[in-house]
Order: structure tokens, then C-alpha cells, then sequence
């Protein structure tokens, strides 16, 4: 069953390689096709790991906001020890959100060692060269020093455009729907 699976996506996805005539272009296709699939994937990822942690992910951000607010208003007061206080709450408040947000942040990235596994089956033997010898690197490079600039260059297109699209902008607007409510940081200009 696993061998019919991988044979299906493997003659879906080599498809898009062979499109073109030219096998340079049909390879950039190919190869941008893939990692939009692998973009696709990560980001239905990371709304599930967002949909499922968002009350603990608003949790921290309140409270972050909330103790910073309080640790400015302890500087404008002159207040050190409260000011001491409310700032370490919210330095492990801001702790808690941030490495939550990169643990989310890199939940999108588990399609690409899946993309690069099956390019490995298809590419491995073909090369590109370079115009010079670069060091550490040499006269020429593979499939992989192809495939994660376009996936690069892929995933900043989709994140200017999944707010138009009708499932992945729903996504955003659920995610961010208490931000337009939520307290709002203070600086020391305001105060």
C-alpha cells in the first residue's frame, strides 16, 4: 500500500517536470510546484497548531502586554521594586509567547525533508554549475541549493496572498481576532 501511494504521488508530481519541452524550465516548475505543496502543507500545519494552542498562545500574550504596561507605569511612578517585579513577569510572559511562536514557526517547515527525500530519488545525479569555484561549496551544486530558494521565494508569494484565498483567509482572521481588542503596549513616550 505505502509502494502504490509513493508511486502515485511520484507520477503525480513528476507531471509538473515534464510539462515544458525545455528540462531547465520544466525542472524550475517542477521544482516551484513542489515546494508551493510543501508551503500548502506547512501552513495548514501550523493553523492547526495555532488552532489548537490559541487560548494558551492569547494566554501569554496578555499577560506579556499586561505586565509591561505595569512595569512602565512602576518607571513613570519611580517605583523600582514594582518596576523590577512586573518587568521579570513580563520577560517570562514574552518567553513563553516567543518560543511558543517558533516552535509553531518551524511545525510549517516538515514537508521539505518529505520533498527533498523524493527529489533525492529523481535528481540526485544532476548538477548545476557554477560560473566560479566557490569554497566550501565548489564548481557546482544539486538539487537542494535549487529548491530552498525557491521555496523561499514561494512562501513569501503565498504569505502576501493567503489572505485572498477563501480557506487560508478565513485562517487569519480567526487567528487574529482578538488583536483589534486586545490591550495595546505602552512606551516610555506615552508615559
Amino acid at each position: 500500500m505505502i509502494h502504490t501511494t509513493f508511486i502515485q504521488i511520484d507520477s503525480f508530481l513528476i507531471w509538473f517536470y515534464r510539462i515544458p519541452e525545455t528540462p531547465i524550465i520544466g525542472y524550475f516548475l517542477g521544482t516551484s510546484f513542489l515546494a508551493l505543496v510543501c508551503v500548502i502543507f506547512g501552513q495548514i500545519t501550523l493553523y492547526a497548531a495555532f488552532w489548537f494552542n490559541k487560548r494558551q498562545i492569547d494566554q501569554d500574550n496578555k499577560a506579556m502586554v499586561r505586565m509591561h504596561n505595569l512595569s512602565m507605569y512602576a518607571l513613570a511612578a519611580k517605583d523600582k521594586a514594582a518596576y523590577n517585579a512586573c518587568n521579570k513577569e513580563a520577560n517570562d510572559a514574552f518567553g513563553k509567547y516567543f518560543f511558543a511562536q517558533i516552535a509553531m514557526g518551524i511545525s510549517s517547515l516538515w514537508p521539505i525533508p518529505f520533498a527533498l527525500g523524493w527529489m533525492q530519488t529523481r535528481f540526485l545525479e544532476v548538477e548545476f554549475f557554477l560560473p566560479c569555484h566557490v569554497p566550501l561549496i565548489g564548481d557546482s551544486v544539486g538539487y537542494t541549493f535549487t529548491f530552498i530558494p525557491l521555496y523561499i521565494l514561494v512562501h513569501i508569494f503565498f504569505g502576501k496572498i493567503k489572505h485572498r484565498l477563501p480557506w487560508f483567509g478565513t485562517m487569519e482572521k480567526i487567528l487574529h481576532a482578538d488583536d483589534e481588542n486586545s490591550e495595546k503596549m505602552v512606551s516610555i513616550s506615552e508615559l
